[in-house]
Formats: C-alpha cells, structure tokens, sequence
C-alpha cells in the first residue's frame, strides 16, 4: 500500500550501487523520491521540491561537502523535513545531528529502515493533515 500525500524521499549516496540499494527501500516502504549522489545536489533538490518529506544521507559524500554538513543545514533552512542518516562510521556523535534524526548504521537491516521511512512519511502526512485544516478555517 503507497503512502498517500506530499511525502516524497531524497536519497544522498555517493555508491552507486548503495544508492540503487537504498532506493529499493523507499519503493519497498511505498514511497516515491529521487536520489542524487552528492550534498550540493541535495540541497538544489530540496531548494526546488517542496514534496519533499524525507531526507536520508550517507556521512561519506564525494564533493564539498559531507552529509553531516548537509543534514545541519537541510534542517535549518527546511525544519520539518525528516532526517535519516544511514552511516558505516561506527560512532556518529549524536550532538551534532539535528533534534529527531534517525541513524543506521551499515549494514543496517531493510526491514527496519523501510519501517522508519513508512513511520516518518505517516508522521508527515499527519501535519500536513492539520495544516491544512487549520488553513481552511
């Protein structure tokens, strides 16, 4: 069953391969995105798409910056969107993330990220629920 409503994932992954991997998951969760392979073409996509609901990086990105970079500023300049960072480092320094971003580390079990995308993007579609109700009075 799809997720209904503007909830769409950006996936940042510098593997190709981990990217095309990654992406099953959020087709598996019922979910629709795209996926870029570096930070700054995360940060065009999130500029140029206000569907998007989710945010899943790798730390390790190619260019200049890193994703730890990328999610401390996605979540100052786009608040509401969900963070989850999916990392091989084996300590991700928790103080550093943004308030309620989720970590997994590789290998992480499918079955629990595709749980997490489907609870944020029910989270998601929850606010944007009482958003526009309370537009509408």
């Amino acid at each position: 069953m799809a997720v209904s409503g503007p909830c769409e994932v950006l996936l940042v992954e510098g593997d190709p391969f981990l990217r095309f991997t990654a992406m099953e998951l959020v087709t598996d969760a019922g979910l629709s995105g795209h996926a870029v392979g570096q930070a700054i073409e995360a940060l065009a996509a999130l500029a140029g798409n206000a569907d998007i609901g989710i945010l899943v990086s790798a730390i390790g990105l190619p260019g200049s910056l890193n994703g730890l970079e990328l999610v401390q500023i996605a979540h100052r300049r786009w608040s509401h969107i969900k963070i989850v960072i999916i990392s091989g480092a084996a300590n991700v320094i928790s103080e550093i993330l943004p308030p309620d971003a989720t970590v997994f580390a590789k290998p992480y079990l499918a079955e629990a990220v595709i749980a997490c995308l489907k609870s944020a993007a029910s989270i998601d579609r929850s606010e944007a629920s009482l958003t526009a109700r309370k537009q509408s009075f």
